[in-house]
């Protein structure tokens, strides 16, 4: 099963600075704590987590924590347990901007700390017919701006075929790299950010749990 951590933001911001040259932590962050439209300032407590949502919040009812989501996650990557990470899940609930698409969401991370290698994921489960392919294409924009703001700035995108799915690359100047998949039969998004030499981040993507 997947297990609860609790302070996994701490520990994947010493990740992530151990496995760059240089520079702050460079994940992303919600709104108003170093993620797009927020403080640029770097916040390795803060800035861990998916951007705000590319459009404004409506009536809709708040996002809640569900921990079910991660069944799409493997268990493991690599041989490391992939985990709940609570607290960074439950501060990203505040951004009220994430309601205009989501019901409901979780995060979970697989840390090396032998080898420096490491991924830590957002499951966010949408709205029926709220995600559409140019809001789609604003989060991974925001997202991965976020992501690279601290790691160099973004040096490449690409697709991939994963799986038999689309998956949208982003790299960053100092090797972090970003993972975006739309399930759409499922109405899921997973967002994802990764470092090391092992690729976390291919892995993870290549082992999610989907139904065929």
């Amino acid at each position: 099963m997947i297990r609860r951590v609790g302070p996994a933001v701490a520990l994947l911001a010493v990740m992530v600075a151990a496995c760059q040259t240089g520079g702050p932590t460079g994940t992303p962050g919600v709104a108003g704590s170093g993620g797009p439209g927020g403080d640029t300032s770097p916040d390795p407590l803060s800035t861990l987590g998916p951007p705000p949502s590319p459009t404004p919040p409506d009536g809709t009812s708040a996002v809640t924590l569900d921990p079910t989501t991660l069944a799409f996650l493997p268990e493991r990557v690599n041989g490391i347990p992939v985990t709940e990470s609570i607290d960074e899940a439950t501060q990203a609930l505040g951004d009220e901007s994430l309601a205009r698409i989501a019901t409901s969401m979780d995060a979970g991370v697989a840390v090396d700390m032998g080898t420096g290698n490491l991924v830590y994921a957002w499951v966010v489960r949408l709205r029926p017919d709220k995600l559409t392919d140019e809001i789609y294409r604003q989060w991974r924009d925001s997202y991965d701006d976020g992501a690279c703001r601290g790691a160099g700035g973004v040096t490449g995108n690409a697709e991939a075929t994963i799986d038999d799915r689309t998956v949208y690359i982003t790299s960053c100047v100092q090797g972090l790299r970003t993972y975006h998949v739309w399930l759409k039969e499922q109405g899921v998004l997973i967002s994802a950010s990764a470092t090391g030499d092992a690729r976390f981040g291919e892995l993870l993507m290549d082992n999610l749990r989907v139904s065929s």
